[in-house]
């Protein structure tokens, strides 16, 4: 027999920025307590470079690597409750698999480019659409990682395979000053305006 919502469920709404670090902290802790359930043994974990990189107190020059963290109070503080998601994901991913006796090993992607699946733009590609078309007026004088989505695919084959695979892998094709990847863009695509000022 199908089930049937009935006329005291609660309607569905769009979810706000606020709903994103319990969503996917409940959601992972499902997940992960299901994995369990099952009778799984290791769970391959998708996480994200923004539980990474944003720390405004770390050097300019420091070489990120599988030990660092995002600061979640600057993430919170400045709106960027994705990077708090992803965080507070992988934090519980490793509690509630430690508690189930699961092995875990989590792939961190940078920002993730290629052939898409799905026909709107994901976060990574409207970043790349903003430049394209000139609607970010400038770019920073920064630098931005990047992977291509068929590496990201690869590294999660990598770490299943690999019986000793454990904990944090980064998964970093290029890491590019704005500037170049926005030359990399205008040599692509020379139709297009793409964002030609930095801040």
């Amino acid at each position: 027999m199908a089930a049937t919502a009935s006329s005291t469920s609660r309607p569905l709404s769009p979810m706000t920025p606020s709903d994103l670090v319990p969503v996917a902290v409940e959601g992972t802790r499902n997940v992960i307590r299901a994995a369990g359930d099952a009778g799984v043994r290791r769970v391959v974990f998708t996480s994200s470079y923004g539980a990474v990189h944003m720390d405004p107190n770390r050097s300019p020059d420091a070489v990120l690597n599988e030990t660092c963290w995002s600061d979640y109070e600057y993430c919170k503080n400045t709106g960027n409750l994705y990077c708090c998601a992803k965080m507070m994901a992988e934090i519980t991913a490793t509690e509630e698999a430690s508690k189930r006796g699961l092995e875990l090993a989590v792939v961190v992607p940078s920002m993730t480019m290629g052939p898409m699946l799905q026909q709107s733009l994901n976060f990574s590609s409207s970043h790349v659409a903003r430049y394209l078309t000139g609607v970010k007026p400038t770019y920073p004088n920064a630098v931005a990682a990047y992977t291509d989505v068929r590496d990201v695919a690869r590294a999660h084959v990598l770490v299943y395979e690999h019986p000793d695979a454990r904990g944090r892998y980064l998964c970093i094709g290029a890491v590019l000053h704005r500037a170049h990847f926005l030359q990399l863009l205008g040599d692509l695509f020379p139709q297009y305006n793409i964002t030609a000022k930095y801040v």
